[in-house]
């Protein structure tokens, strides 16, 4: 329990940080990789879902084994970004920078799973 404990702690502080400061860089990405937002309803909706998930993932973090239900979406939104990105740039459609930015949420999807077989492990062993 204390491998998906700290899992899920990491992982939900992690984004957190990642993810809080893009709520207030609209400006600056409009600079960095124009063009500008131009549905700034989807970017502050996708920014805020996200933020979302690593709130569960730090009540995850909690109490894996009474949450455990909700590794498997955790595992889901997780590898949702690698692979959504990975078809992407087989399209051609995106530049491998984009790869190296889920890699991290692809481990974490790893360690998800992982966590979520662990706290199974522990729960018929008590």
């Amino acid at each position: 329990m204390k491998f998906a404990r700290w899992t899920f702690r990491i992982a939900g502080t992690l984004g957190l940080i990642i993810m809080v400061p893009i709520l207030f860089a609209e400006n600056q990405i409009e600079q960095i990789m124009p063009p500008a937002v131009n549905h700034p309803e989807f970017f502050y909706g996708f920014v805020i879902l996200n933020m979302c998930w690593q709130v569960l993932y730090l009540f995850l973090a909690k109490d894996p084994i009474r949450f455990r239900p909700m590794m498997i979406p955790s595992f889901f939104a997780k590898a949702s970004g690698p692979v959504a990105l990975t078809w992407l740039f087989l399209q051609g459609r995106i530049s491998s920078q984009w790869i190296t930015t889920t890699i991290l949420d692809g481990a974490f999807a790893i360690l998800f799973l992982v966590s979520f077989w662990v706290t199974g492990q522990e729960a018929t062993n008590n």
